[in-house]
């Protein structure tokens, strides 16, 4: 099996159970769940019960439904089911230290699973009495939460290692698209651009100077004021990206202004409204701590980026305008700003070679790394680094990898 057939063979898996837990009456999933409170094993995080043991757990700070659902059952993307359990969570976002949550058994999932194998009749019956009964129907997709960007277990839950669901057929494609980048990476990577925004983070109603003088720190379930001058009306559940300007960028040859580097420091949700243009939000994702004046965007959803199988032909050369965090070093995980954008033909996919500095007596430049780009700007791109051998920075030169 190769190291990225286990993720896909989990997320199918996860598809799979879900669709099945789906397709349970809801009367015989409720009989499956625990009455009584935690134990206090569970409740101390000695030790997580089995997938196919049911118990409660009570939440602690930092807790998300997908590191609960990684503990229990080994498989973060089954969150759903727990957030299914308990009615009494309205927003899978938002989960609170100290209440409990009904963790529900895998068991008649995982029963309904499975498929006998030694005998053909079972398989005939099962078929016809399947067909006898009405089509269930069909529930609505839970929506996505923001919140998950945390892929590690609870702590002190150590989860088992996975094995096979015996009984269990599943089939794999031997290939399956990976995107460049993930989600969050592509939300957190910041941008070039001379873009400005009207909006933005007013403070706290935890501010004691009331928003005016305070420099109070803003991060993840705080709530929060926002003014937005954008548009006429926002309404409840609406979402925002929060980011900041880090400083002014120009070309590193020309000294031709590129406008300013942001960063992005997380994402809320609108709640209420307060005053006129002012509204009550809660941020529900965290990458880095916001702060009063902070700049706000509608929020919207990456689209995940997928590596062309047909290469273009271009003609396509620039300079590195900025790199992360104005660091010398970017390794395989960080990114850098392009002087070139959506006005020069530069796309989402596109894989640039970059080029080291001349060499001091032959005048000679060697490549050095290779980045993709995944966001586009009108005059400048973000890019991440997929490899390197030696440093790269401010003024390095790319070519398109034709």
């Amino acid at each position: 099996m190769t190291s990225w057939s286990i993720p896909v063979v989990r997320a199918v898996r996860s598809v799979l159970i879900l669709l099945v837990a789906a397709s349970l009456p809801t009367t015989a999933w409720v009989q499956e769940q625990p009455t009584g409170p935690a134990s206090p094993q569970q409740q101390n995080g000695e030790a997580a019960p089995a997938p196919e043991q049911q118990g409660t757990y009570l939440i602690r700070e930092g807790d998300t439904l997908w590191d609960i659902a990684n503990a229990f059952y080994r498989d973060p993307f089954l969150w759903p089911l727990i957030w299914k359990s308990n009615p009494s969570v309205n927003d899978p976002d938002l989960i609170y230290p100290g209440s409990n949550l009904v963790i529900p058994s895998l068991a008649p999932v995982e029963h309904a699973m499975s498929t006998p194998e030694d005998t053909a009749v079972e398989e005939k019956a099962v078929a016809e009495k399947t067909q006898e009964q009405p089509a269930a129907a069909p529930q609505e997709e839970a929506e996505s939460p923001s919140i998950f960007q945390r892929r590690t277990s609870i702590e002190g839950l150590t989860p088992e290692p996975e094995t096979p669901v015996t009984g269990s057929r599943l089939i794999l494609p031997e290939d399956a698209p990976t995107p460049i980048i993930d989600k969050y990476a592509m939300l957190s990577a910041g941008f070039v651009s001379e873009e400005n925004s009207k909006d933005f983070l007013q403070g706290s109603p935890n501010d004691p100077y009331k928003g005016i003088h305070g420099t109070n720190i803003l991060a993840y379930d705080d709530e929060v004021f926002i003014v937005i001058r954008s548009r006429e009306s926002v309404n409840i559940g609406d979402r925002f990206t929060i980011y900041q300007p880090v400083h002014k960028v120009k070309h590193p040859e020309t000294r031709r202004s590129y406008g300013t580097l942001y960063k992005v420091n997380g994402i809320l949700k609108v709640t209420g409204a307060k005053d006129s243009n002012v509204y009550v939000a809660r941020i529900t994702l965290s990458f880095d701590a916001a702060m009063k004046g902070n700049l706000l965007a509608p929020y919207q959803e990456p689209t995940l980026i997928y590596p062309a199988k047909e290469h273009q032909v271009k003609n396509l050369s620039g300079q590195i305008l900025e790199v992360t965090d104005r660091r010398s070093i970017s390794g395989q995980v960080d990114y850098v700003y392009l002087d070139k954008g959506k006005e020069d033909g530069v796309e989402a996919g596109d894989t640039f070679t970059v080029m080291g500095s001349p060499n001091k007596e032959t005048g000679i430049s060697m490549p050095i790394g290779e980045i993709q780009v995944f966001i586009v700007k009108s005059r400048t791109s973000t890019a991440v680094v997929k490899k390197s051998t030696d440093t790269m920075t401010t003024g390095h030169r790319y070519i398109y990898k034709n």
